[in-house]
């Protein structure tokens, strides 16, 4: 994939949103505008999703240093694997690590006062991942075809690629980092895992045809002048 910086991965990072978006619409999905129950403190997003996010007007607060400081209190989801490294796993048919994070309780910090979303046009993958077929209600699970799982997996790993040499965490806890300079580390003292390399994808011998032809479509998908496969030309 060839070298970039922050801004050319901005545009790579929206024109995958667009895809996805589009993608979706062969989807029959109950989720509408004000619906909130996935909306949790449970995030995951890749440090340049955090920086993309950064972005939004959301951010023109005056102090954005103590309005995320306020949104880090309390307990959230906190990831001790990437999707790449546990795909990396899967595929090797080795055993990894259980998960040791647990799922806190609370609303995402960036709903507004009416349940509507004060950064969706920036809101990391994990967020446009979260559909369901039926109504969702407090404290049931997303009703979701299996083939959109593998897709929305198969995008993950692809952002991560995307971001190879930076991290995934909690939402809050990346842009903690970010917008008090920190630096996006791994060391022992932190909360965040280090993104990897795409290993392979994970498909079901069943949906290998539905999902090549996906990636087709995706590799296809216009970024500018060129396309989304130019960029990922060492595996699609």
């Amino acid at each position: 994939m060839v070298q970039m910086n922050d801004s050319n991965k901005f545009k790579v990072l929206t024109a995958i949103y667009s895809f996805y978006d589009l993608f979706l619409k062969d989807f029959s999905l109950a989720c509408r505008k004000g619906c909130h129950v996935c909306c949790t403190v449970n995030i995951v997003a890749t440090s340049i999703e955090a920086k993309y996010l950064l972005g939004s007007s959301f951010f023109d607060n005056p102090d954005p240093k103590k309005l995320l400081a306020s949104m880090a209190m309390g307990s959230v989801y906190r990831p001790s694997l990437s999707t790449n490294q546990i795909a990396d796993f899967c595929l090797r048919q080795e055993e990894f690590p259980p998960d040791t994070g647990k799922h806190g309780e609370g609303t995402c910090p960036f709903l507004d006062r009416v349940g509507l979303c004060s950064v969706y046009e920036r809101r990391p993958f994990a967020c446009r991942a979260m559909s369901s077929t039926e109504v969702c209600q407090n404290g049931s699970e997303a009703d979701m075809e299996p083939f959109l799982i593998t897709v929305n997996l198969a995008i993950h790993q692809i952002i991560e690629h995307l971001d190879k040499e930076g991290v995934s965490g909690n939402l809050i806890d990346v842009l903690n980092k970010l917008v008090n300079n920190q630096g996006i580390n791994t060391d022992s003292s932190d909360s965040l895992v280090s993104n990897r390399a795409l290993p392979g994808f994970l498909v079901s011998p069943d949906e290998q045809e539905r999902f090549r032809a996906v990636m087709r479509r995706f590799a296809d998908f216009q970024v500018g002048d060129t396309t989304l496969g130019s960029f990922f030309w060492d595996f699609l």
